[in-house]
């Protein structure tokens, strides 16, 4: 396992698939701390899109260094050799060269985890893979919308060509959480009306085609 945050502080909530985000003393909001359970072949892949097939990865090794706390107990800090651990870290490179700094390190109590390790890796691989389609259909779909022509017998028939543009831009993304945002509308409409988008916007709001969520920058349609 390792985390995706460049910050060394660990966090206490959640699981390894956990997301979070603190607010430091001075008001400022601290990075997202991901930890995102791996294997050593998906750290020592250089491109991060390569696909990988978990039950034919050739054994692969990597640096992994550690602090040791004087505090500690030698019996504290002892792990057998060839035998299977699991490390929470933070992964860095140096001279074009891969390796973990360990944060936390413990030895398998028995095969089950290393069982529960592989599942837990294949589940964030298509977690990740399933996301990224989610997003690319998504672009399509505002393309498609940007690119349609209303007639007469389109629902939308009554607003102008340009309207039923930016009207279908998001209602395409009706299905997530909070809408389109407005950055997003205005990277799908065609150049032509670029300038417009803000006062089509404040007319479909006004007409009741569509309202904002999250933000005054967030729209859905009714």
């Amino acid at each position: 396992m390792w985390s995706s945050n460049l910050d060394t502080s660990i966090t206490s909530e959640g699981g390894f698939l956990d997301s979070s985000r603190k607010d430091q003393d001075d008001g400022k909001m601290r990075r997202v701390q991901t930890i995102v359970p791996f294997m050593i072949k998906h750290l020592l892949s250089t491109p991060s899109t390569e696909d990988v097939k978990l039950w034919d990865i050739p054994a692969r090794t990597i640096t992994a260094l550690k602090w040791l706390e004087a505090d500690k107990k030698e019996s504290d800090r002892t792990i057998e050799m060839n035998t299977y651990v699991r490390i929470l870290g933070l992964l860095r490179e140096q001279n074009d060269k891969r390796h973990v700094l360990i944060l936390r390190m413990w030895s398998l109590q028995n095969l089950n985890e290393l069982t529960n390790h592989i599942l837990e890796v294949t589940y964030a691989t298509l977690k990740a893979k399933a996301m990224t389609m989610k997003t690319e259909i998504g672009h399509q779909r505002c393309e498609s919308a940007a690119n349609e022509i209303p007639d007469e017998n389109s629902p939308y028939y009554g607003m102008t060509a340009d309207q039923t543009i930016v009207y279908k831009i998001i209602h395409a993304q009706n299905d997530t959480e909070s809408g389109i945002e407005r950055s997003d509308i205005k990277t799908n409409v065609p150049s032509r009306i670029l300038r417009e988008v803000d006062n089509i916007l404040d007319f479909l709001v006004s007409e009741g085609h569509i309202y904002t969520t999250s933000t005054d920058d967030h729209f859905k349609t009714t």
